[in-house]
């Protein structure tokens, strides 16, 4: 009896065996089968630029912001009250060379000067007799000078003494003293109108009649509005390249028109920020402005056996994609000169192409088919 159970069993497990095995061989049959590679890479269509290699005249480009050649910050050295005038003292007013910008009320001042002089006057007068007994020689200089003396008018150079022991006596009375003291004020009250040093115009000022200035105030900056600066940077490669007084075309990218401006002067040493040296050009316009943003081409010249090609094609400063036998290649190159938008280069064979547009996901063997 039990081994009639266990030969049941046995069987059992035989047919249950070999159903999961027919099953499992049905299932598998039901996967779908992989589908197999093709072999075939994708083609990417590009445009190329046929390379020449050619002597090429280059351009150095700079660019940068106008400022005033001459230009100057109005301060005063003495306080006062601003007296009114024919012109205003306010931002746009326009001066002539020569012409009163401001000035100072110097009432105060001037009666205290007049009566300095008064007082210098008199001390002269009472030395007359003396120097005509002791110095007869000299009497008619002195008594000339007295006679033409005017206190409300600037004082007049003393007469000239050869006698030491007359110049002596004049010492002992402190006539030199007194007198440079006198051109000392005279100097002063000067300071109570300022003229324009050049012609111009009021910038960052506005001033109204009456307004009290104090001494070290800053009131505004006048400019000639019509001969500017502007400053620029030049690579070590190119400063050797220009020269003083070389001639400069520049254009702005907001107004039309072209000006030729000149080197007035070139650094001597390279900025630490830029690595640039610092050259200055004049331009003289009214149709320029102060602050205004300027490009030009300060220098042409040749570079022989070059190739012109676009920045933009070079790829980490030394490479370019290039197309042969329908495969991509990476080129090294050498950047010679650099402009706004091209680079002039070597290391490119003659009528050799360069793919004129970045690729996606570019590698060497790429295969490559023309537009």
């Amino acid at each position: 009896m039990n081994k009639l159970k266990i030969r049941k069993t046995t069987l059992v497990a035989i047919v249950i065996i070999a159903i999961s095995f027919v099953g499992f061989k049905f299932l598998g049959g039901l996967k779908q089968e992989p589908k197999k590679d093709s072999g075939k890479a994708k083609i990417v269509k590009v445009d190329v630029i046929n390379i020449k290699n050619e002597n090429i005249k280059a351009d150095i480009a700079v660019n940068g912001r106008l400022n005033s050649k001459y230009k100057i910050d109005v301060f005063t050295e003495v306080t006062g009250r601003l007296l009114s005038s024919n012109k205003s003292f306010k931002e746009g007013t326009k001066f002539n060379k020569g012409e009163v910008l401001l000035r100072l009320d110097d009432s105060n001042y001037r009666m205290t000067l007049n009566a300095t002089r008064s007082s210098f006057h008199s001390l002269l007068t009472k030395l007359l007799a003396e120097i005509k007994l002791e110095y007869p020689n000299d009497f008619n200089l002195w008594e000339n000078y007295i006679t033409n003396f005017n206190p409300e008018q600037n004082i007049k150079e003393l007469p000239k003494v050869s006698n030491k022991k007359e110049k002596s006596y004049l010492v002992s009375k402190n006539i030199y003293t007194q007198y440079f003291s006198i051109k000392a004020q005279e100097e002063q009250i000067k300071k109570y109108t300022i003229i324009a040093p050049f012609t111009g115009v009021i910038d960052n000022g506005n001033l109204n009649a009456n307004t009290i200035i104090r001494a070290g105030q800053k009131l505004a900056e006048f400019i000639n509005p019509n001969i500017f600066e502007l400053e620029v940077g030049v690579s070590l490669a190119e400063i050797s390249k220009i020269e003083l007084y070389d001639k400069v075309i520049l254009s702005s990218s907001d107004i039309s028109g072209q000006w030729e401006g000149t080197i007035k002067r070139i650094g001597e040493s390279i900025d630490d920020k830029t690595m640039t040296f610092k050259i200055y050009i004049e331009v003289n316009s009214k149709k320029l402005f102060e602050g205004m943003y300027l490009k030009g081409i300060v220098s042409s010249f040749i570079i022989d056996s070059v190739s012109k090609i676009p920045s933009n094609l070079i790829y980490n400063g030394k490479t370019v994609y290039t197309v042969n036998d329908s495969l991509l290649h990476f080129q090294k190159i050498q950047i010679i000169h650099e402009a706004d938008n091209y680079s002039l280069v070597r290391g490119l064979a003659e009528n050799a192409q360069i793919i004129n547009h970045s690729v996606a996901n570019a590698y060497e063997g790429m295969k490559i088919t023309l537009n």
